[in-house]
């Protein structure tokens, strides 16, 4: 069997006669349902929000809430609104009509016909399949959806401060742009210093220095 092999389904019997519960067990199992079941109306409205069946297969004759009443309430439920319902009646066309508008997605009449039952069974089970495996996709794309706004968002935001920061700067770029470069600057250079006999040249003339040489004698 492939590890990706679809769950079993799940029916759930709603009968406040043990002997039909039985019954519809001895033929749901061995076609490879999984059956659960309820003896009472409250009690069926319990268990299809515990325990989430694939479909409800209904007794419109009970003792207390009947099958169009359970019926209603199933599709008054947000949760359990789409699961499929099949009445189960030993009535005409009347019962089928008032189960249409409880809200029944299909009927089988007692005495029950085995192949007809698994028939009808398996049909509203495949749809319901179908169904959940659109929800979950859809639940999916959503989230996918919800993903990709806010990464637009976040994007939207860097680019917005990207052109904050643009408009802050491109100004002050600009005006450097403009200056012209500094120039270089070259070192002082401090002039050199002078002994005392270039001192005493300077202040008085040329006359000290012949004065300070010897003379030259001819």
């Amino acid at each position: 069997m492939s590890a990706e092999s679809e769950p079993t389904p799940r029916v759930l019997v709603v009968d406040d006669m043990p002997a039909n519960v039985r019954l519809l067990e001895a033929i749901l199992e061995p076609a490879g349902f999984s059956v659960l079941s309820a003896s009472s109306g409250p009690e069926a409205l319990e268990r299809v929000v515990a325990e989430l069946p694939d479909l409800v297969l209904l007794d419109v004759q009970m003792a207390g809430m009947n099958g169009y009443e359970v019926c209603r309430r199933i599709r008054e439920n947000e949760a359990t609104a789409l699961l499929p319902v099949v009445m189960v009646t030993s009535h005409g066309t009347e019962a089928r009509i008032d189960g249409i508008r409880a809200g029944a997605d299909d009927f089988v009449t007692k005495p029950l016909d085995q192949q007809e039952l698994l028939l009808r069974v398996r049909s509203l089970v495949r749809i319901k399949r179908y169904h959940d495996t659109i929800r979950a996709q859809a639940a999916e794309l959503g989230e996918w959806n919800r993903t990709l706004e806010a990464r637009v968002a976040e994007q939207v935001e860097e680019l917005a401060r990207m052109a904050r920061l643009r408009r802050f700067l491109s100004p002050t770029l600009g005006q450097r742009a403009r200056e012209p470069p500094p120039r270089a600057r070259r070192p002082l250079r401090r002039p050199p210093r002078l002994d005392g006999l270039q001192r005493r040249h300077r202040a008085g003339g040329g006359d000290e220095r012949r004065r300070l040489l010897p003379r030259r004698h001819g």
